[in-house]
């Protein structure tokens, strides 16, 4: 794992390479990305940097994590369908309602049989060449297919090195230790809270919480007063964010101090000025931590055993 995460930026030329030769039909009413886990985690992030640049195609891009298509999906759309196996069962079953409703259907895949359906089927196949990265691991070749897709692979224009952010995750894996993370963000930067929840579970193999605000304030926060204290909170911070979102922040910060919690501030403005450059310094600092910490709890951060004996148990 090591040695990927340090190789990390390389996933970008790949993932473009492979949907180098791409081009939509036709103009679409609302864009569908269907996903899960790891698989799902490009489209957050593309949709955060949707988001952040005010862009319009914003309020149009859907997210789906189940079997069947949102409501109010129509052929008109345009329905993406990752799954970095090619094997997930409810990606498989949204792209198959896609088909079925005569929609036109991209899938962003590793192989598996998504890959051999969409073949099959004549759809647009973005085939990614990812070995046996795993998915969460795979994000990079994933989002910049996801980008060229969407027109929008110069977003990608910017310099990431993992190298740079190692000593840090190393130091916030030795803060952690036992205790387990909540990782806190604004609503603008949620997704980025919920991919160290991910990396936590899957690399550290422990439990752990994210949230955003200002929901939060409203009513997870009352229940941390009782607390043993045995939880280590992330905030997540950017000094460009909404003023009011960050006066939240520094508001919870002030009650965990006072009720004497251990926090760690991580400021994305530190690590960047693009949104995706902000995003996969994150990312990367997310993969670092949770990599050392696995290792010092001493357990393997790329098996995932439970996960797998999980879908066994479902056939």
């Amino acid at each position: 794992m090591h040695d990927t995460i340090q190789n990390f930026p390389s996933q970008f030329k790949s993932g473009l390479g492979s949907a180098k030769d791409f081009k939509l039909e036709t103009k679409h009413d609302k864009i569908v990305v269907s996903g899960m886990g790891g698989s799902l985690l490009p489209a957050e992030i593309v949709l955060t940097l949707l988001e952040t640049t005010k862009n319009k195609l914003e309020p149009n891009f859907w997210l789906n994590r189940s079997y069947d298509l949102p409501a109010g999906t129509s052929k008109k759309d345009l329905s993406i369908c990752i799954s970095w196996s090619g094997n997930t069962e409810e990606t498989i079953s949204s792209y198959e309602a896609s088909l079925k409703l005569g929609m036109e259907t991209v899938v962003i895949t590793n192989g598996g049989k998504l890959a051999e359906q969409s073949k099959k089927n004549k759809n647009h196949l973005v085939l990614m060449d990812g070995g046996k990265t795993p998915p969460r691991l795979a994000v990079g070749y994933m989002t910049a297919g996801l980008l060229k897709v969407l027109g929008l692979e110069n977003e990608l224009n910017f310099d990431l090195d993992p190298s740079a952010q190692e000593k840090n995750g190393k130091e916030l894996a030795e803060k952690i230790r036992v205790k387990t993370p909540v990782i806190y963000a604004s609503y603008t930067w949620r997704y980025l809270a919920k991919l160290w929840k991910i990396f936590f579970n899957e690399n550290s193999k422990i439990p752990a919480f994210w949230n955003y605000f200002p929901g939060l304030a409203h009513n997870e926060l009352a229940g941390f007063t009782t607390s043993l204290r045995d939880f280590h909170h992330i905030f997540i911070v950017d000094k460009g964010d909404d003023p009011r979102q960050n006066k939240n922040i520094e508001a919870a910060i002030a009650i965990f101090n006072k009720l004497g919690y251990n926090y760690t501030i991580i400021n994305t403005s530190s690590s960047g000025v693009k949104p995706l450059e902000k995003i996969f310094n994150n990312y990367v600092l997310g993969l670092w931590t949770s990599y050392y910490l696995g290792k010092s709890l001493g357990v393997d951060p790329e098996n995932t055993r439970l996960i797998e004996e999980f879908k066994q148990l479902k056939k």
